[in-house]
């Protein structure tokens, strides 16, 4: 054995499987009977790996998403703790009246 982890043919199916097939890491890993880490470290000494990002997520802050409830709802909160009573009242309340004025609560 020779040392290498990855042959030159297996580099350029990984690269293949990645870039163009756009297969997942688990896929790859399953498919070279490797692990997903193992994947994921040749990608990036190949410098081809992206860093997957959640849309929704990567770009709402709590604080963003508090603030589009307020909006959304026509509401006030103090702050950023939902767990507070009265800021969750206020939800609540802001839910049911959004809810009554669509005429799908009685």
């Amino acid at each position: 054995m020779n040392g290498k982890a990855w042959s030159d043919e297996e580099e350029v199916e990984l690269i293949k499987l990645y870039t163009e097939d756009e297969l997942d890491i688990q896929d790859i890993a399953d498919h070279f009977g490797k692990k997903t880490r193992s994947i994921i470290s040749k990608l990036v000494q190949l410098k081809i790996y992206r860093k997957p990002e959640d849309e929704k997520t990567s770009k709402r802050s709590v604080k963003s998403m508090v603030i589009e409830l307020e909006n959304i709802l026509g509401i006030d909160i103090e702050g950023l703790n939902l767990t507070k009573k009265s800021n969750l009242e206020k939800v609540v309340d802001g839910i049911k009246l959004k809810i009554q004025e669509s005429g799908n609560l009685k």
